[in-house]
């Protein structure tokens, strides 16, 4: 993961949450890239000294009590004491202050802290648990189900199932919408969110409702979790042709090495030319980026940094990397994010590859982790990514040279579906990206 945003105007409007269309259930959370950093901020078990608030509102009023000057500890901002003194404000009159503990109230306070920064789906406050479970999932590794999750129609989706994983075998299936984990409703919730509910230790159980569009059903599906280790990369011949459909589904370490593997395979299998297939791939790390990029390119800047200085920074693609120039398709899509959009940029602005499906998320920034003495930490934005042609990511991201959106009935199909293909089915596929694609480099 990797982000780097600083300084200079303010950053566009980050697209809305139902653009945010890939979250790996295995279960991690949304990656926007990483460079890994620490800062100490606050010595385990400090906090500021209390403050008087004064009496009780008379009831029907609306105004904070007030207790004259409010105290501000060193260097924070003039009016900061009045976090403070809302602080004690909830602590003596909430009438369900007993439910609630110092961490929910801790962490609540640093989420609207960072959240006020209006860096929307970038720069964001990270529980121990999912600082944890980002470490595992971008290492290959995690705890989980075995299935991609994103949104579509405000609904929490299926985007692809890990062969073999225990979703699989349990029978869970592309597509299909999960409207409630374990009793509980799913409705309005973000992958984001939904991904708690449904990581958990190896071992137990998690019951999943989902609804099948296919067929319109309603299924309750009992699954245990496993630990789980996971390809980045997979490919699959075309069925009847000479195109191999190769699959990246996210940044992670080593993901380049995998995807060169799987390129080289198929190049063995007779493969001449290849879909590459980036859709709801939520990024990582950007050195895998770099080379990633450099599987399909030669001498070319793969993207550029700005720094907070206005300095940039061309990034060039890793030439002791073989370079394949057999003919090359992307497929992106609103899940297409980070390092993944890095990627699809450098290979548009080569005029390496045509860009088919729908415009990526629009994640461009370094992110810098600050780890907290909990466990927990803060991810901000320290520096910017452009496109060789110095365009902005962020806000924005990449459009495809040839738009086409799915279908709500359609679905993206992954290597391990087309193996299972026949040369028959090709004309009639459920993917009309997938479709095209293969339409654009078939003779």
């Amino acid at each position: 993961m990797t982000d780097p945003y600083g300084s200079g105007p303010p950053p566009p409007v980050g697209k809305p949450a139902s653009a945010l269309a890939a979250v790996l259930l295995l279960l991690l959370v949304f990656f926007v890239g990483l460079a890994v950093g620490q800062s100490g901020i606050l010595a385990p078990g400090s906090r500021p000294p209390p403050v008087s608030v004064g009496p009780t509102p008379a009831p029907g009023s609306t105004s904070l009590p007030s207790s004259g000057p409010l105290p501000t500890p060193a260097d924070a901002p003039a009016n900061f004491g009045l976090f403070w003194q809302a602080l004690e404000v909830i602590r003596e009159n909430f009438v369900g202050r007993d439910d609630v503990t110092e961490e929910q109230i801790t962490y609540g306070a640093i989420r609207g802290l960072v959240e006020a920064l209006g860096d929307t789906g970038h720069s964001i406050f990270l529980t121990p648990e999912a600082v944890q479970a980002e470490r595992e999932s971008l290492g290959g590794t995690v705890v989980g189900i075995g299935v991609l999750l994103g949104e579509r129609d405000d609904r929490i989706v299926i985007v692809s199932v890990i062969d073999g994983g225990p979703a699989d075998r349990a029978g869970i299936r592309a597509g299909d919408a999960i409207v409630e984990v374990d009793g509980q409703s799913v409705t309005g919730l973000a992958p984001e969110e939904v991904a708690p509910k449904v990581r958990g230790g190896a071992g137990t159980t998690v019951v999943v409702t989902v609804e099948r569009p296919s067929t319109g059903e309603r299924l309750e599906i009992s699954i245990v979790r496993e630990q789980l280790s996971f390809p980045a990369a997979s490919w699959a011949m075309v069925p009847g042709t000479d195109i191999a459909h190769l699959r990246l589904v996210q940044f992670s370490s080593g993901a380049a090495a995998q995807l060169q593997a799987a390129r080289d395979e198929a190049v063995a299998a007779g493969a001449t030319s290849f879909i590459f297939d980036l859709r709801s791939n939520p990024g990582g790390f950007v050195h895998e980026a770099v080379d990633t990029a450099s599987l399909f390119l030669t001498e070319e800047v793969v993207y550029i940094r700005e720094l907070a200085d206005d300095q940039r920074i061309p990034v060039p693609t890793n030439d002791t990397i073989p370079a394949t120039d057999a003919p090359l398709v992307v497929l992106i899509d609103e899940g297409t994010a980070s390092s993944a959009e890095i990627v699809s940029a450098a290979l548009r602005s080569a005029g390496r590859a045509e860009l088919v499906g729908d415009t990526t998320f629009g994640t461009g920034t370094v992110l810098l982790n600050f780890d907290l003495p909990d466990g927990s930490a803060i991810r901000l934005a320290v520096e910017r990514w452009l496109t060789p042609d110095g365009e902005l990511i962020f806000g924005r991201g990449i459009e495809p040279t040839i738009p086409l959106p799915l279908a709500v009935d359609e679905i993206p199909l992954d290597p391990n579906e087309v193996s299972q293909l026949a040369p028959g089915d090709i004309p009639n596929l459920p993917d009309s990206q997938l479709r095209r694609a293969i339409e654009l480099l078939q003779p």
